[in-house]
């Protein structure tokens, strides 16, 4: 009589962990979530930024904007365990890898900008709010490496309102600034300058972004120790 063998219990599914060196990149999706909820929640409201009164201009800043940058410096602030242990390793992969989170913290960022749109949509020259969000997010994953998560996001804050003022204070300014402010009807698109510079400028500050990545692993020694420092 033949020998009837067992037949193996059939194998179970098995559920692959999210991969650890993905997990940070959840805290910038977040945030980018919590940008599009907050800002469709407070579309149509502005800062206004006036350092003299009429016949100058008043500049008014969107406060979605605002929000993307705020979001962007927290989702930069939420890789930096991750980046701050592929510097101290180095190599090839690494950089690629840092690569890959400012390409993704753009791309997040960029998405959330498509999504305020519609709400933007009877405003004139709307589309600026998407490159406004693109130059001011890449601006920050840009100097994340260099100044840390949160000290970046608060530089381009600065430079948002100080680039405010100035269009405030030099008549025709804003005619020729890549970053546009809004008036009473729309944004004020920059007509002195040719019509694809403003989204050239764009994509071109992304791109330094993640070569800035790629070139110090997403972070630099000084902004590794001095984060540890504070904790």
């Amino acid at each position: 009589m033949a020998a009837v063998t067992p037949r193996p219990p059939a194998a179970r599914p098995v559920l692959t962990p999210l991969r650890p060196c993905l997990l940070p990149m959840l805290g910038a999706l977040a945030a980018a979530v919590a940008a599009v909820v907050l800002g469709l929640a407070t579309a149509g409201t502005v800062v206004p930024v006036a350092v003299f009164d009429w016949p100058y201009e008043e500049q008014r800043i969107p406060v979605a904007e605002l929000l993307c940058v705020c979001a962007a410096a927290v989702g930069a602030w939420a890789n930096r365990p991750r980046l701050w242990e592929w510097e101290r390793l180095g190599g090839a992969r690494t950089r690629i890898r840092a690569a890959a989170v400012a390409v993704l913290g753009v791309l997040l960022f960029g998405g959330a900008a498509l999504a305020l749109l519609p709400s933007a949509s009877e405003a004139e020259n709307s589309w600026l709010l998407v490159t406004n969000v693109l130059l001011a997010v890449s601006a920050v994953y840009l100097l994340a490496p260099f100044l840390g998560a949160v000290p970046s996001g608060l530089v381009v804050l600065a430079g948002i309102f100080l680039g405010a003022a100035a269009c405030n204070t030099v008549p025709g300014l804003n005619r020729v600034s890549p970053y546009a402010y809004a008036g009473s009807d729309g944004w004020t698109a920059p007509d002195l300058l040719a019509g694809a510079t403003v989204p050239a400028l764009a994509l071109g500050l992304a791109a330094a972004a993640v070569a800035a990545h790629a070139l110090t692993y997403g972070s630099t020694a000084r902004v590794r120790r001095r984060g540890a420092e504070t904790g």
